[in-house]
């Protein structure tokens, strides 16, 4: 049975973005549901990935991490913190080594005012109850 080329492309389209989904969660440091850490959980205060933002629990980078970058940098994509376990303005502090802001919002599908975490930039104390987040 021959599928027909819209088709394909709607099924492939598809396929790609659950591959995105998946691959934007399994950049988490702290894992997807990590409401409470393990008893040897490593806590790491630094942020070495390129293009990424990481974002801890604590002010002053401390804390459990969480760590987030879009595949594709020139797109961007918005990652629901909510669903990941970091909603409700769990992110205290934060570093972005992209070279585009992260942008924090109090909605889970990023919309409304955000919260910019600018390139380069380290804040080590966060007041803003973040929901999702769009990184480049």
């Amino acid at each position: 049975m021959k599928i027909g080329t819209r088709t394909a492309y709607r099924l492939a389209g598809t396929a790609l973005c659950a591959g995105i989904s998946a691959l934007l969660l399994s950049v988490t440091a702290s894992g997807v549901n990590a409401a409470a850490p393990a008893p040897a959980l490593e806590i790491n205060n630094t942020c070495s990935f390129s293009r990424t933002l990481c974002l801890w629990d604590s002010a002053n980078f401390t804390g459990q991490r969480f760590t987030v970058q879009a595949i594709d940098p020139s797109v961007g994509a918005c990652v629901n913190l909510a669903a990941s376990g970091w909603g409700s303005g769990r992110a205290k502090s934060a570093r972005n080594t992209a070279s585009q802001p992260a942008r924090l919002y109090t909605t889970t599908d990023c919309t409304g005012t955000p919260y910019a975490i600018m390139p380069g930039g380290a804040y080590g104390s966060i007041s803003f109850n973040s929901n999702s987040v769009f990184v480049h």
